[in-house]
Order: structure tokens, then sequence, then C-alpha cells
């Protein structure tokens, strides 16, 4: 059985072959053969179901050099050793075919499809075009590495230029892409003008487009500025895009990728009322595709979240680390994965562990904002706060939106920098004023020595949760790695909660 699942990734007889990543797997692990082979595999593969003609594949894998036909037979030998004989076939006086049956692409390939077509070169000098392929070729393999969209490789895409609106839909029904990435690049000696517009293929709508100038005195640092901007926000527009034509299906009809999105979605509600839900929207897309790493990764994140993190208890972290590891042994190049392996491994105070997981994560995906935030607070737990503060405003740049917790972790590294006016005015921007952020709202204004503010805050901390401790919060609950760190937010709780007692608060039932 074999599967195509791009021009890049081939399944067969077991195993998967990646050519963006130059890899061959098998169920068990990775699987090896020798240059010539793999060459010779890579070209088969190509090829799937057509019979190639020995002078092809001499001339494909020993361009150049004059080999007998024994090279090409021992060659042969040692992958149907790895793959068994029935998928490569000999054809009498033609050549070699990988023959397989076509199986269904996996629930996986429910994903969006991505085209990033080869972008307009309006510079007027056609030295410039290599300049232009590179930066929408940079943006191919940017979108790529999020793993939830399925881009297809170069030779597709640049088939195109970036064509007119009136010829979007032909693209489409070529190249079978969801959504086309189009636009142009103008280059003036070391400044850059990028236009890029995110397309809905079916539609031939504009869902996205802006437009980038920058100037500096290095080509490459200007275009890893500009694509580092366009993929951090192109991946948020198709996720969302996905998830939209998910919400249009009943339940029972959705792919595991589809049950995992509407999980996400309700993750990232600022409210996260509904975490059971997505708790159970995990659990059915793993039910659905147990191979599925990335539902293992989300349901491990969702009995966190049930916790609170900061209130979970030592078994929960437990077992979110262990679903997380479950689902990066199915997946190892998944991201996202560690980056939630990073936090839950935060919490459980195991810092260097997190900061492991989180810098593996963002070799893997440098693009991604969550994991650029994420670094922010994983930093500022480690009392380098003025450092945290540089990874919190990159992530802000590249995802404009800036979902709630961007601006509750950027909060705290200004607290601790012993910045409480910003700090204060990052968390009132909550629409969920927990226990937690009235908490540290009353820290800030305390340290403020705005006493009526603090009071007000401190007052309301109980109203959700009567047993919710703030001492306990900044001394046990918050992962400092330094104990004066914890102390820091301790103090101006207490001068918070000193303020309210005097103001006749004392009865409260908040536990100290």
């Amino acid at each position: 059985m074999s599967v195509v699942l791009d021009e890049q990734v081939f399944k067969f007889g077991g195993c998967t072959l990646d050519l963006r990543k130059g890899t061959l797997r098998h169920a068990n692990g990775p699987a090896y053969l020798r240059p010539k082979a793999y060459a010779l595999l890579t070209h088969l593969a190509q090829h799937m179901g057509r019979v190639v003609p020995k002078s092809e594949i001499m001339d494909a894998v020993w361009p150049d050099v004059f080999v007998t036909e024994d090279s090409l037979t021992q060659s042969i030998r040692e992958i149907r050793k790895l793959l068994g004989n029935d998928l490569v076939r000999t054809v009498s006086k033609r050549g070699y075919m990988l023959a397989a049956e076509v199986e269904a692409a996996p629930e996986i390939g429910s994903q969006p499809i991505v085209a990033v077509l080869r972008f307009r070169n309006e510079s007027g000098d056609p030295t410039d075009d290599p300049i232009v392929d590179g930066f929408a070729e940079d943006i191919i393999n940017g979108l790529a590495r999020f793993g939830t969209v399925t881009v297809l490789a170069r030779n597709s895409s640049f088939f195109f230029a970036s064509y007119a609106r009136s010829e979007w839909q032909l693209i489409r029904s070529r190249i079978g892409a969801d959504y086309l990435v189009e636009g142009s690049v103008r280059r003036h000696e070391d400044r850059i003008t990028a236009a890029v517009n995110l397309v809905d293929a079916a539609n031939a709508s504009q869902l996205w487009g802006d437009r980038y100038q920058a100037a500096g005195s290095g080509f490459s640092a200007i275009q890893q500025d500009i694509v580092e901007e366009i993929v951090g926000r192109l991946a948020r527009r198709v996720t969302n895009a996905g998830l939209q034509q998910a919400t249009r299906k009943p339940i029972t009809s959705l792919a595991a990728y589809e049950l995992v999105l509407r999980g996400v979605a309700l993750v990232r509600d600022p409210a996260q009322t509904d975490i059971e839900g997505a708790k159970a929207f995990f659990e059915a897309a793993v039910a659905k595709d147990p191979a599925y790493g990335l539902a293992h990764i989300y349901l491990g994140l969702s009995c966190a979240l049930k916790g609170e993190f900061e209130q979970a208890s030592h078994a929960v972290l437990v077992q979110a680390r262990d679903l997380v590891a479950n689902g990066l042994a199915l997946s190892p190049d998944q991201a996202t994965g560690h980056r939630i392996q990073s936090l839950v491994r935060l919490y459980m105070r195991e810092h260097e562990a997190a900061e492991h997981h989180l810098r593996t994560a963002l070799d893997l995906n440098p693009y991604d904002a969550d994991c650029i935030e994420q670094m922010g607070l994983l930093l500022t737990m480690r009392g380098r706060p003025f450092e945290a503060l540089g990874w919190l405003a990159r992530a802000i740049r590249i995802d404009p939106m800036i979902p709630h917790w961007y601006q509750f972790d950027r909060s705290l590294a200004l607290y601790m920098m012993g910045d409480y006016r910003p700090a204060a005015e990052a968390l009132e921007l909550a629409t969920r004023p927990t226990p937690w952020i009235r908490t540290r709202l009353a820290a800030c204004y305390a340290q403020l020595g705005e006493m009526d503010q603090a009071r007000r805050q401190a007052a309301l901390i109980n109203e959700g949760d009567p047993d919710f401790s703030p001492i306990d919060y900044a001394t046990k609950a918050m992962p400092f790695e330094s104990p004066g760190d914890a102390a820091h937010l301790a103090d101006g709780i207490r001068l918070a909660l000193g303020a309210r007692s005097a103001s006749g608060a004392g009865q409260s039932t908040t536990t100290i």
C-alpha cells in the first residue's frame, strides 16, 4: 500500500520517504540505505507506478559517471531487502517500477493545502529573479514547518506566477490548492517592498493582504524579518480558515485533524470555559486516529489546563507529561509538542528540561509565535525578565492579534523588572478576571502605592473561588526558579492584603 502525501513525502511498504528532510523511516524508527540506493528509491518514488527505463535511472542516479548495470542491480537488491520483493518490480527489457496499490490518504490529509505561487519581480531588473524566487521559497519552507498545513512543493507552486484574481480558480483546478499565497517583491539597493496576499482559491476571495518595507545592511537579514512576519500571520489565518470549515460539519463526520482544530479553538478562547469540551474533542481525535501525535499532545495540554496548571496536582502534571511524550513519540518533529511539554515540565519545576524542550521547538520552527512567547515566560521564571521582554515583544510583532496570555506573561516580566504601571495596564486587558489576575493586579497597584486600587482588586480575589490563596499562588503555584522572585511577587500581594485588612476587609475568606 502506498500514498503520496505531497511531492516531498511518500509512504509505501510501511516506510515514509521525506525528501524535504532527506529521511527514510519505517514503523520502528529510521531506515538506512546507501546514498545511491537512496537516490534510486527517490527516483522510483517520484515516478511511482511507472516503468522507469534503466537508462533513465542511470542518468538520474549516476550522472556523468560510467558504471555497469551491476551497480544498479546491487542498489535494487538493497532496496528490496528493506521493502520486500513485491514493491520493486523488474519489467523485462524495460526497467523497474515501484508498484503498490494506492491507499486512501490518512485523515491528516484533511489539512488545508497551500500553494505559494512564484512572486512577481517588480524591480525591473531580471538579475533580481533569483532573490524574488528565494523570498517565496523561504515562505514555502517556513509554512511547511508548522505541520498544520500541507504546503505544495516548489516545483508545483512555481509552475504559476502570481496572477490576477480571474486566474485564481484556474490555478486551484490545476494544482488542487485550497489557499494561494501570491505577491510581488520590489528591490532598490538595500530596500525591499513586498506585497503578500492570502487567497481562498475555492471562491477567489482575498482573505488577507499586507505590504512590507524594510531596509538594512544586509538583504538576508531584511528577508528573514519579513518572512517571519508573513509566516506567523499566514499560519494563523490558514488554521482559522480550516476551523471555519470544520465548524460547518457535523461532529460525526469530522476527521481527526478537524476534531483537534475544534478542540484548539476552545483552548484558545480567552474565557476558557469549556476545557472539558476541548478534552472531549482531543479524545475523539485519538480514538479516530491513534497514530495522530498532535491529538495526544493536545489531550495532555487539556488535562493540565483543566487543573489550571498553577493549581494542578503533581499526578495531573505527570499524566499530562506522559500524554505529550506519547504524542512526541508518534510525531517527534512536532514543534507544538515540544512547546507544550516545556510548559508541563516548567510547572513540574524541571526548569532545565523545560528550556531544552522549548529550544528544540524553536529549532524545529523558529517562526512559531507561541514558542517565541513561551520563551519569554520561561525566562521570566528563570529570573531573566529583561531578556524575556525581548522575546515577548518579538512574539507580539509576529502575531499582532496578541492572544490574551501574551499580555499576562508580559505583565509578569514587567512586574519582575519593577515596571509596575505597564504591568498593571497589561493585566487590565483581561476579559476573564480570574483570582490570580486580580491577585497580580492588586500587587501591581500596591507596589505603585495606589492603595485604593489595590484594595479594590484584593477585595474581589475570592469572588469566584473562596479557597484561593494569594500568598500560596506566589510562593507555591508560580514556578519561579529563584525563591527571591517568588518573594518579590509575594511582597506586593502582602502589601495589597494588608491595605485591604486595614480598610476593614479582614473578614474575607481569603486563605493566607
